[in-house]
């Protein structure tokens, strides 16, 4: 039996000068199942049951527009479960509606309860202009169920975004919407 990973990590990217609404994201675990790139999971998210998931927003932005710093307004996961079972002379189940046990319904607003620390303030490459990279950490984390089913998931997030002491903060909403799964394989009927 392959050991369960005991925890998960989202990963949240956004430019402050994006023109999409689009988070870039990535879901990284320390034995490598999440993400997956071939199989059943494909394009997907596949928790384990029991997982830990933690969750931190990463932000950057070009120094000459000014870019300073940006504040989390809101945050919320929204899982829309799928059907578990459907058939002639069966009933019809879904999945409970969240695989994370802190959620009592489909959306959850992680408590805005975040460490920022500046990751880099100097461009990697030389040809590209001055960023300020931005990480908030969330302080807590999301625990799967042992509930198996599938679920339409949704992350949104609005950032306040401040560009200096001269002009007014911006807010912005970005997110992204994948499929995710806890457990082992089902099938319906």
């Amino acid at each position: 039996m392959t050991p369960v990973s005991p925890w998960m990590k989202l990963s949240v990217h956004f430019d402050v000068d994006q023109i999409t609404n689009q988070l870039d994201y990535s879901f990284t675990s320390c034995d490598g199942t999440a993400d997956p790139r071939h199989g059943p999971y494909m394009g997907g998210v596949h928790f384990q049951q029991g997982q830990h998931v933690y969750l931190d927003v990463n932000c950057c932005g070009s120094k000459e527009s000014g870019f300073s710093s940006f504040q989390i307004v809101d945050c919320c996961i929204i899982t829309v479960p799928q059907l578990a079972q459907i058939g002639p002379d069966v009933p019809t189940v879904y999945a409970p509606p969240s695989p994370f046990l802190q959620a009592v319904g489909a959306t959850y607003n992680f408590p805005l309860d975040f460490d920022a620390q500046i990751l880099l303030d100097e461009p990697e490459n030389a040809a590209l202009p001055p960023l300020r990279r931005i990480r908030q950490q969330w302080k807590h984390n999301l625990d799967v169920g042992y509930a198996k089913g599938r679920w339409e998931l949704s992350f949104v997030i609005t950032v306040r975004i401040m560009r200096g002491e001269n002009r007014q903060p911006e807010l912005r909403v970005f997110s992204f919407d994948p499929e995710s799964s806890v457990g082992g394989t089902f099938g319906l009927g």
